[in-house]
């Protein structure tokens, strides 16, 4: 009802009404009971009945007086005004669900035990994933078009959040129980001996990557499922020109073919990923070097995101994120360090479904990672392992928008050039053989492959990559306060023994906190603290003799 055009009666008949709400409102927080009283529950249906911009004003009111003990659901059931909605929902739930069922074949991946539907779209098959927001924007166009059809007016119409919540949940169901068990992919399958890439275009098209060559075809065979923040490859250009990727990245030269070879490795699924940490002063372009890099990999909506507050936020990210890229990371403390470890050679995150207390949630997914910050914030042992570390020298910028021109036009050329060299490093990869595989041993192989392909001799990659590694732990531990403080304590002991300290670890907590301690977030805060990072620490120290000078040992 327009209240402009209300009779009298009815204008007063709402004033009586939302003067009984007021004046409960007005009480409401000291006896609550008067929010579900007959004289309440009557004025809030005249209200609803009279207009419903009116009654939304009335509920923000209501959730703003009210007790917190009682909750605005209760008093919606108390009132029953959303009954006949609710029953609509569940009509219109029913009605998508039909609709769903008619349009594609539900099925579940393995894995995840996550619902899809595969659904021809405009002549193109699509993956969606049961509850994204693409599976909610295609179910509630097509809702729209059958009830536009069946109108007489030729008018179509909305389905509401609570139907296609409604129906999700039971075609979710459907899926898993009636549906086949299909694996699903984000970006990249290893299948048969082949590697296939989605591109990701509106033609949902996807690059296949064998030995003896690669293409782009229509039909896959492996399904890829597109997130809504997923942007499409570029189109790779037949023969072409790789070199020119060093226009547009600020690697050094002597580093290069380190960032090649991890660039090859994120187009495999199954194998441990090295973390590709990029730092260096202002004015280095590492968050522009950073994105160009992703843009060949998994280009997205926002190809930097800030550091993650919470290993939580490190694992929900890589659910619809098959590259996971942090920018301008100043600290990561451990726990954050031991998920990155996690997530680049493969494991799960479980946590409490919401709203239940007898439920997980479980993410496993291995991803490839690549960081960048000013300082070297990589410290834990684990992680340094499993890390390629680069430094970018300072350049002198150019227009952006010049160099964003630039790159668009020769992205299809160097991916092209990329594809090329990955096959034939996968052609090489079956005649590559470790005498002592290192930790990363997949890359290794991986690497030394690519390095043959080029024409280099075996055991160069093997010696390049060591070569950074021992470099990066050395780094580290200077970046690492207690490695710092215990290199300071030894370089100033002017003792004749060769033992420095010796003594509790609570004794040793305390000497380097009185004399040696670095303003840091990441100084130990007790010896037990202390303890723990000597542990992490002491194999690589040993690597480098860090602890270590001529006379004197800490």
């Amino acid at each position: 009802m327009d209240l402009s055009t209300a009779t009298n009666a009815e204008a007063e008949s709402i004033d009586s009404a939302m003067a009984v709400i007021d004046a409960a409102l007005l009480v409401c927080k000291e006896i609550p009971k008067v929010l579900f009283s007959d004289e309440f529950i009557e004025a809030a249906k005249v209200i609803h009945a009279a207009d419903q911009g009116l009654w939304a004003e009335c509920r923000v009111a209501i959730k703003r007086a009210k007790p917190s003990g009682v909750l605005l659901s209760d008093i919606d059931k108390a009132t029953s005004i959303y009954e006949a909605e609710s029953a609509e929902s569940e009509t219109v739930a029913a009605k998508l669900i039909a609709l769903a069922l008619s349009s594609g074949s539900l099925f579940f991946d393995g894995q995840g035990d996550k619902g899809f539907l595969s659904t021809d779209i405009s002549g193109v098959i699509h993956t969606l994933a049961i509850g994204s927001a693409p599976f909610v924007v295609w179910l509630s166009y097509a809702y729209y078009q059958s009830t536009k059809q069946e109108s007489k007016d030729g008018n179509g119409f909305s389905a509401s959040e609570t139907a296609i919540k409604q129906a999700g949940f039971t075609l979710s169901g459907i899926a898993k129980h009636e549906g086949e068990k299909q694996r699903v992919h984000l970006r990249v399958a290893d299948h048969n001996g082949g590697h296939y890439v989605f591109i990701g275009d509106e033609r949902l098209q996807v690059i296949e990557v064998l030995p003896i060559g690669w293409r782009v075809i229509d039909n896959a065979p492996v399904k890829f499922w597109k997130p809504s923040s997923m942007q499409a490859l570029p189109m790779p250009q037949p023969s072409g020109d790789l070199s020119r990727l060093w226009e547009f990245t600020n690697i050094p030269e002597h580093d290069r073919l380190l960032v090649l070879a991890w660039l090859l490795e994120a187009y495999r699924e199954e194998t441990p990923k090295p973390i590709l940490a990029l730092s260096g002063l202002q004015g280095s372009a590492k968050s522009s070097t950073q994105s160009k890099l992703r843009e060949l990999v998994d280009n997205n909506a926002v190809n930097l995101r800030a550091a993650p507050k919470s290993t939580e936020d490190v694992f929900i990210g890589a659910g619809c994120n098959w590259l996971s890229s942090y920018e301008n990371i100043s600290h990561l403390p451990s726990k954050m360090q031991d998920a990155l470890c996690t997530l680049a050679t493969g494991g799960g995150f479980a946590a409490r479904t919401l709203y239940t207390n007898d439920e997980e949630t479980i993410i496993e997914v291995k991803r490839p990672v690549i960081i960048n910050s000013i300082p070297r914030v990589i410290t834990a042992q684990d992680l340094t392992d499993r890390a390629i570390c680069i430094e970018l020298p300072s350049i002198e910028y150019r227009e952006e928008s010049e160099l964003n021109a630039a790159w668009e036009l020769a992205k299809p050329s160097i991916f092209g050039g990329l594809l090329d060299l990955f096959v034939n490093t996968l052609a090489q990869l079956p005649k590559v053989r470790l005498n002592k595989p290192p930790r990363m041993a997949d890359f290794t192989r991986l690497g030394e492959a690519m390095f043959q392909s080029l024409g280099h001799s075996a055991g160069t990659f093997d010696a390049l990559y060591k070569a950074n590694r021992t470099e990066s732990i050395a780094i580290a531990l200077e970046a690492s306060p207690v490695g710092l403080a215990v290199r300071e304590m030894v370089d100033n002991y002017t003792g004749n023994s060769e033992t420095v300290f010796y003594g509790t670890v609570k004794a040793l907590y305390d000497a380097l906190s009185l004399d040696y301690k670095h303003n840091s977030e990441s100084w130990p805060r007790s010896p037990r603290g202390l303890s723990e990072v000597i542990k992490r620490q002491s194999p690589r120290a040993a690597i480098v003799g860090y602890w270590r000078n001529s006379k004197h040992t800490a």
